[in-house]
Order: C-alpha cells, then sequence, then structure tokens
C-alpha cells in the first residue's frame, strides 16, 4: 500500500481562488463598485481587513506547497501573523474599542477601515489556528479536523444564501457573513485539508488503497443527498404554505446530518485505512521473512558444499595413505612414520572443522559457559601467536607486535579470548599474500582493552563489511579458497567476545587496502585476588589399578575400539575390548580393571548408566572411569560428571593426554 502524496492542484487552486475573491472585494472598495462587494443586494459584505485576512490566508497556503525550505518557513510566518491580526480583531470586537485609524462600524456605518464582523473575527481566528498547526508533523490532524469545522460552518452559512434564509447567514441585522466571505472560507478550508493529504485525518480518504478510492467516489453523492433532500423540503413546504417558515429548521436538520454522514464516512475509511495499513505491512514483513528464508537457505546450500568440499580434503590423503599403509609401505618404517604423521595433520584438520561447527552451535544457542577470571591480554597474544604463527611463517608474512608494557587486564575466559584472538589472526594470515604484514597491538582507552589485527591484505568489499560476522558469508564469498575452513570464524568471535560484554568492528577501505579488525572489551582496573589453591580433596583422581595396566575398552564401534586397544596396547597397556554394555558389566563386576575407557552411545545402556552400575557395583573399588564420545557439549560433560565419571574426552581423543591420566598424573579433563 502506498501512502499519498503531496499534489499542489487542489490547496493551489483553492489558494488562487481565495486570492482572486480577496482582489475582487479590495478593488470594489478602491473603486467604489458596490457589484463588487455586495452592497447592491442589501447583504452583508466584504470588508476591507476581510479581504486582506484572505490574501495573507492564501500566501500562507502558495508558500506552504512546499514541504522545505524558506518558503516554507515564509509560509508559517504568515500564518502566524494571519493569527494574531485575527485574534486581534475578536478581541476588539469582543471590548467594542479599536485604535483610531479602526472603525468598529457594521452595516451602515461601515467604511474602509471596518474590521471584520464579530462572527467573521472568529471564523480567521480557527482558520488561522489551523495554518499554523498544519506546518507542524504532530497538529496535522488537528489542523485538518479544524478545518472541517470551518467548512461544515461555511457550507452553512452557502446554504442559508440558497434558501434566502437570513437567518442562517445573519444572525443579527448587520452582523452577518457575507457570500463572498463564506466562500472564502469554503476555498481556504478545503485547501488545509488537501495540503497534507499524506498526513493526519486525510490520509484515510487521500490512499491510494481500494477502499479509500471507494470511499472517495461514494463522498460526492453522500454529502450532496442532504443538500437536494433540503432544497426539496424547502420547495415543499413554500409551496404547501407560504406563511409557514421551517427554513431554518429544514437546512439546520440537513447540516446536523451531514455532519454525521461526513462523521460516519471519515471514521469507516480510517478503519479501512488501518486495515490495509495493517495488511499491507503484514505483507511486507512476510515478503522480507521470505527474502532472508531465501537468502538463508541460499547461504546454507553453498556452506554445505563447503563442507563438503572441505572434508573431502583431508578424506582424500587419509584414505590414500591408507592404501600406502596396506601395501607400498608397509614394510618401511620411514615411509610409515611419514604416512601416519599425513594422516595425524589431516585428522587434526578435520578435528577442527568439527570443532568449529560445534563452538558456534553451542554460542548461537546460548549454552556455552565461561570460566571467568582475571586474564592478561599479553599472555593471549602469547598463546594465540603459538597456534596462527606457524600459517605465517609458511607464507613468509611479517608479523609485528604492540604491546604495552604493564598489564592490561581483563575479566574472561582465557582459552576463548585466544580463541579469538587466533583465529583473528588466522584470518589474516589467510587473506594476506605471501610476504605481507600483520599487525598485532594491544592498546587501552579509559576503561576498555583493545584487541586490534591489521593486515595488508585481500580487503574486503564495502558492501560486504556489514555482514562480515555472519554465518556462511564467508563460504559464500570465497568458495574456492585454497587455505581451507568453512568461514565460521568470524562468526564466532563476534558471538564470543559478546559474551565477554564487548565489540568487534571491522573496518576496510575496499578491495585490496587490507583489512583491520578491532576487538573492545572491559577493562579491569583492580587486580583481583588470585583464587585458592586445590586442596588434595579437589584434585582430580590418579588411575586406581583394580588389576595391574589392565584397561577395559567398551565402544559400540568396532573399528574405534580396535585401533583404540591397538593403541594403548603399544603404550604397554593390558587391553580387553567390549562392544556391549551387559558383558562389560560382568566383566568389569567380575574382574575389575585399572581403567574403564567407555563410550557413552551405547546401545540398549548408554555409557552414563553403565558407570552408575559399576559405581554401585564396586563403590570404592571402582576402577578410574574415563569418558571417550563424540558428544562434546557442556550439558554432555556435565551429565557424565553427575553419572561418576571421572574424565570426560571427546573423539578423537589426544593420545598423551589419555596417556596421562591412565598413569595417575593429574592432568585436567579435555
Amino acid at each position: 500500500m502506498t501512502r499519498p502524496t503531496t499534489s499542489p492542484l487542489i490547496p493551489g487552486g483553492a489558494a488562487l481562488g481565495c486570492l482572486l475573491l480577496a482582489g475582487a472585494a479590495l478593488a470594489g472598495w478602491w473603486l467604489h463598485l458596490p457589484l463588487l462587494i455586495g452592497a447592491d443586494s442589501g447583504r452583508p459584505q466584504m470588508y476591507p481587513a476581510t479581504a486582506l485576512g484572505f490574501v495573507c490566508t492564501a500566501g500562507a497556503l502558495l508558500l506552504q506547497l512546499r514541504t522545505q525550505g524558506a518558503a516554507l518557513h515564509a509560509g508559517r510566518v504568515l500564518a502566524l501573523a494571519l493569527l494574531v491580526f485575527s485574534l486581534g480583531a475578536a478581541l476588539m470586537r469582543g471590548a467594542g474599542w479599536a485604535p483610531p485609524p479602526l472603525s468598529l462600524g457594521i452595516g451602515a456605518s461601515a467604511n474602509a477601515w471596518s474590521l471584520p464582523a464579530p462572527l467573521t473575527a472568529g471564523l480567521f481566528v480557527v482558520l488561522g489556528a489551523s495554518l499554523v498547526l498544519v506546518g507542524a508533523r504532530r497538529s496535522v490532524a488537528i489542523a485538518q479536523a479544524l478545518a472541517a469545522g470551518l467548512l461544515l460552518f461555511a457550507l452553512l452559512t452557502l446554504a442559508g444564501f440558497a434558501a434566502e434564509d437570513t437567518v442562517l447567514y445573519q444572525l443579527l441585522p448587520g452582523r452577518g457573513t457575507s457570500l463572498r466571505t463564506a466562500l472564502g472560507f469554503v476555498l481556504a478550508s478545503v485547501a488545509v485539508l488537501a495540503l497534507r493529504p499524506e498526513r493526519g485525518l486525510m490520509v484515510a480518504l487521500a490512499s491510494d488503497n481500494p477502499s479509500s478510492r471507494t470511499l472517495r467516489r461514494l463522498l460526492g453523492p453522500l454529502v450532496l443527498t442532504p443538500i437536494l433532500l433540503g432544497m426539496v423540503a424547502t420547495w415543499a413546504v413554500r409551496t404547501a404554505d407560504a406563511g409557514i417558515d421551517l427554513t431554518t429548521m429544514i437546512w439546520l436538520f440537513v447540516w446536523g446530518l451531514l455532519v454525521i454522514l461526513i462523521a460516519v464516512v471519515w471514521r469507516l475509511a480510517y478503519q479501512l485505512y488501518r486495515q490495509d495499513l495493517t495488511r499491507s505491512l503484514a505483507e511486507r514483513e512476510r515478503n522480507e521473512a521470505l527474502a532472508a528464508l531465501r537468502l538463508a537457505d541460499e547461504r546454507k546450500n553453498e556452506f554445505l558444499a563447503m563442507l563438503a568440499h572441505e572434508l573431502r580434503n583431508p578424506l582424500a590423503p587419509i584414505s590414500t595413505a591408507a592404501e600406502l599403509l596396506k601395501s607400498v609401505y608397509a614394510s618401511d618404517p620411514a615411509q610409515v612414520r611419514r604416512t601416519s604423521e599425513i594422516i595425524g595433520r589431516q585428522v587434526n584438520h578435520m578435528v577442527h572443522l568439527v570443532d568449529d561447527l560445534l563452538d558456534v552451535s553451542r554460542v548461537t544457542r546460548g549454552i556455552i559457559e565461561l570460566e571467568r577470571q582475571a586474564v592478561d591480554l599479553r599472555q593471549t597474544v602469547t598463546a594465540a601467536l603459538e597456534q596462527a604463527q606457524p600459517l605465517m611463517q609458511m607464507k613468509r608474512q611479517r608479523l609485528r607486535t604492540e604491546l604495552p608494557e604493564s598489564k592490561v587486564l581483563v575479566e574472561g575466559d582465557p582459552k576463548r579470548l585466544i580463541q579469538v584472538l587466533a583465529n583473528l589472526l588466522g584470518n589474516a594470515a589467510k587473506y594476506t599474500p605471501e610476504e605481507g604484514s600483520v599487525l598485532l597491538a594491544v592498546r587501552t582507552h579509559a576503561d576498555q582493552a583493545q584487541l586490534v589485527v591489521q593486515d595488508d591484505g585481500i580487503g574486503i568489499a564495502p558492501e560486504l563489511l556489514p555482514d562480515v560476522f555472519g554465518l556462511f558469508t564467508q563460504a559464500r564469498r570465497t568458495p574456492d579458497r585454497a587455505e581451507g575452513g568453512l568461514g565460521l570464524g568470524l562468526a564466532l568471535v563476534k558471538n564470543l567476545v559478546e559474551l565477554h560484554g564487548g565489540r568487534v568492528e571491522a573496518a576496510s577501505d575496499g578491495p585490496g587496502h587490507g583489512s583491520t579488525f578491532t576487538v573492545t572489551l572491559p577493562r579491569l582496573t583492580v587486580e583481583p585476588p588470585p583464587p585458592p589453591p586445590l586442596s588434595p580433596l579437589q584434585a582430580p583422581p590418579a588411575l586406581r589399578r583394580g588389576s595391574a595396566d589392565d584397561v577395559l575398552v567398551v565402544d559400540d564401534n568396532q573399528d574405534a575400539a580396535a585401533s583404540l586397544a591397538l593403541l594403548l596396547d603399544a603404550e604397554g597397556y593390558r587391553v580387553q575390548v567390549e562392544h556391549a554394555p551387559a558383558p562389560a558389566l560382568q566383566r568389569v563386576l567380575a574382574q575389575p580393571p585399572g581403567a574403564c575407557i567407555l563410550d557413552i552411545g551405547l546401545p540398549d545402556m548408554d555409557g552414563r548408566e553403565l558407570a552408575r552400575r559399576i559405581r554401585a557395583g564396586l563403590k570404592q573399588e571402582t576402577p578410574l572411569l574415563i569418558a571417550l564420545t563424540g558428544y562434546g557439549s557442556d550439558a554432555d560433560r556435565a551429565l557424565a560428571l553427575d553419572a561418576g565419571f571421572d574424565h570426560y574426552l571427546v573423539k578423537p581423543a589426544d593420545m598423551r593426554q589419555l596417556a596421562a591420566l591412565l598413569d595417575g598424573v593429574q592432568a585436567s579433563p579435555g
């Protein structure tokens, strides 16, 4: 639905009509022509002051046709002058006093300096107020209501002239409203109503929706029908009995009926307009939602294609390496070691991809919990550089750091802050060419701390800057990146920074001009006391060997269980394997091992229930229980620890960490 636009045709034409009427009256007084001022009929005349009031009205209307600029300001000043003039005239009429240059003469005693009649002065007050108020957005409806009332009263006066009923246009002898004055008020009020049709009361009738167009077509017949009925009733009464004069009562009834009809029509128009507006807004919101869904679906499809591409990249060398181990390189220890390193690197790459997906999912769903403590951003920089430097060294990029000499403390999760900075550094390294430069700076501003990562790489196009932190935006933007990744890093950075109460901003002068990412965090000005050391009861439990170095592996994935058993066997452990929870429980209760490595997603009885039963059956003799699963959320970790597990590891396990746990080293869970 489109709102009506301001058209100068109706208000401009009505204003010019006012100007012509006023000009004719002034010419009549100047040239002494009674016909031009209505003096020839003996009816009320338009005084020069009234004509000047309409000249001022026409000028204010024509100037306010402009929606801005000096002309609009001048129109408002002229409208204010009209209001002041009409108020002064009304007050002088009410007090019965005027300055010597002015005359209060009425009727036969009137002259060229006479003020407007009392009723005319009052109508000018209403007109001046509507012209002043129509210039302010919030008061347009009030101005239009005043103009509508003025229009109806002026129409009643015209009806009195048409029906030759002096009561309707001349309340007291010599104190009425002239025909020209009534026409002037009709034109002026119509102009005010049409001046701002896109606002206020008129928007319901002037809009371009079907209901408004229909009501505009019906408005003419609805207004004319009561008037025609009044004329017919007047003629019928006068024809039936010339001695009965019911003209005044008939036209007052017609006027009242007209007011009611106009109010009903406007109310109906406004309700229909609101319904159309609501429907239009709902349709626009639906269209925007559909467009957003289409864009999200497009990005999702592109992301899935990128995900498939990124997963195939490491799978290809893993598959090739497995074939080589089965044939050519099986008897060559050096080649076996080299092939194993290839597999290890590609598995680590896949683990990073899955971790990024899980992290984004946790953060966007709000299920991640931060381990808050005082963090020195200088230490964060050191840890993040250890992760990003291999890629930078491979591309021979120059890294510059700007670090303050004193501590820069913030409250946050150190691991997550390292992840934020490592992602930004990795992003800069990926999109900066070989032998390019990257700047990493830590800066302070009052109660804020900033991490700044600046590069001279490929830059960001202006149209992409607003979406650079959105999910899948990078995957859609660079589907052929040689460096890999899913394009989730910046989305994860934004969410993690906001969880810390900060913000992250991206800036770029365009393609080829590099990029700057700035992370702003609340700064701690006072270092909090260090946490108390762990008591012996809080220390992670060591390996409780029930039977020497026996380890039981329980996993329904036979390949996963067999490969883990081979690795543990190579480390010197005696390993037993079960693929179902029931026989595993029987084996543990019959001959407790030193440790149990349990999968969570077991058939019939999950790993948590198996751990509960083991702990219930063995009590103090319970072996070390380690969960090794593909479920990596904080909620899954908490449920497993509540079920009785001592440690929680996510597949694929880090063998060094697992060996440390089995050897009784006090290592934290992974």
